[in-house]
Order: C-alpha cells, then sequence, then structure tokens
C-alpha cells in the first residue's frame, strides 16, 4: 500500500519489500543494520575491510539517528548546522561520503523546525559521486514527521 501511495517503481509481477515496525526508532534501527549488512557483505566480496562503516546525518536528525552509530558500532559522520540554515547541506553530506559510508540519511520533516531537507539535490550529487567512485553509497529518507503530507509525485521522484 505505501509503495503504491509513493509511486514506487514496481513491475506488473513486482512486490515492494519491507518491514512492518511500531515506531520509527525501530525503523532505524533496522534499516541501519540492513545498510551496515549489504555495506559488509560487498566489502567482503570484493576483499575489502568490512570493520570501520559510517553513517551520513545532519545534525538536525531524530537523537535515534545518533543512537544507531553507538549501539551498533557504526561511526557518525555528522554535518553541523549553521546560522540560518538548519538543515543538512547536500553539498557538505556528499563531501563526507567515503567508501565506508553505508548510508546517507536525509529527513522530511526536521526535529527542528519541521522544514524538510533537499533529498533530490543530494540524491543528484550523490549519484554523481557514486558514478565517479564505482561506489554504491544509498539514501535513506527518514520520513516519520512528513512522508505523508510531502508532495511527492512522478516528477518529483528520485
Amino acid at each position: 500500500m505505501i509503495a503504491h501511495l509513493f509511486n514506487a517503481p514496481l513491475g506488473e509481477s513486482e512486490t515492494a519489500v519491507g518491514v512492518g515496525t511500531v515506531g520509527s526508532s525501530e525503523a532505524i534501527m533496522l534499516a541501519g543494520l540492513a545498510f551496515k549488512r549489504k555495506w559488509q557483505k560487498k566489502r567482503k566480496a570484493e576483499g575489502k575491510p568490512c570493520d570501520q562503516p559510517n553513517i551520513v546525518t545532519g545534525a538536525n536528525v531524530q537523537v535515534c539517528w545518533e543512537k544507531f552509530p553507538r549501539y551498533f558500532e557504526v561511526e557518525l559522520k555528522e554535518v553541523k548546522l549553521r546560522e540560518g540554515y538548519y538543515v543538512m547541506d547536500p553539498e557538505k553530506a556528499v563531501e563526507m561520503v567515503d567508501e565506508n559510508t553505508i548510508c546517507v540519511a536525509a529527513i522530511l520533516g526536521s526535529t527542528l523546525n519541521g522544514e524538510f531537507e533537499d533529498v533530490k539535490l543530494l540524491n543528484d550529487l550523490l549519484t554523481e559521486k557514486n558514478k565517479e567512485t564505482g561506489w554504491e553509497t544509498p539514501i535513506h529518507v527518514d520520513a516519520a514527521s512528513g512522508g505523508f503530507i510531502a508532495a511527492i509525485g512522478e516528477e518529483h521522484q528520485c
């Protein structure tokens, strides 16, 4: 139902894959673990070290994004906020991404002021960096606060 609500690009015989949770904190923990395990599996297959994963977020995220790295041995790379700009700067976030980044977490509905982060710009910048480096760093959009009010149409999908 949610996949259809957000126009997920599913074929006729495809179904969306996901998991139900009782809250956003549990969802963040499960998503983070899925990103970490996928990254570790890929790194092991490539014969590369897989013991120093990191995640990139803005300093405005819900506190659970700070708990996940602490609980599951992932380095937190936090994009600092600046006066008058209280969401994650996509350019600074992508600059922090390296081969050990399991994902970049963007937020629709900042805990500070409810503002949406520029996921489209983040996606464009990260797509370019992934092409240049050969990495496959994904984005997680935390939409716990704004997901059901965000105006997402086919022309705005990333």
